[in-house]
């Protein structure tokens, strides 16, 4: 995403569908988000939104090394990306309220050290830095149609 192109996403959930699964629809495609049980006797049809977090970051983190190991010229075969999201009560972790884990597994046997080094600093890609720094939220009322 370039500079000043905002993206859209447009969700919607109607009241009367006895469920929490929401349609969310990005460009062309579309997908689902719900909550995971047993929160809100959720029927876990899609996941839910901190999964789509997690994905957000691990494909951007894996987007970001492939692309540094390709202008670098670094022997990776292959890179994976696991996340977690632990939600800690505010008296963890110095008032913390959530924490994020990202564990970044490397491969290629021809990989050295140094250049692990250099590709997991890589792995901070855009997506990282808005999480990890944080993005206001400005929250308007559409007008009713």
């Amino acid at each position: 995403m370039g500079k000043g192109r905002p993206k859209t996403v447009t969700a919607s959930l109607g009241m009367d569908s006895g469920t929490l699964a929401t349609d969310v629809a990005v460009r062309h495609h579309r997908f689902g988000v719900d909550e995971a049980p047993p929160r809100y006797d959720s029927r876990d049809a899609h996941p839910d939104p901190y999964d789509y977090i997690l994905a957000g970051l691990a494909a951007c983190t894996l987007i970001s090394v492939r692309l540094s190991a390709e202008a670098k010229g670094f022997p990776l075969e292959r890179a994976e990306v696991a996340g977690t999201f632990e939600r800690c009560s505010p008296e963890e972790e110095g008032g913390q309220p959530d924490r994020i884990t990202r564990t970044i597994a490397l491969h290629g046997e021809e990989l050295t050290d140094p250049e692990r080094l250099k590709l997991i600093r890589a792995a901070n890609c855009a997506g990282f830095k808005s999480i990890t720094t944080g993005i206001p939220v400005t929250t308007v009322a559409a007008d009713p149609a």
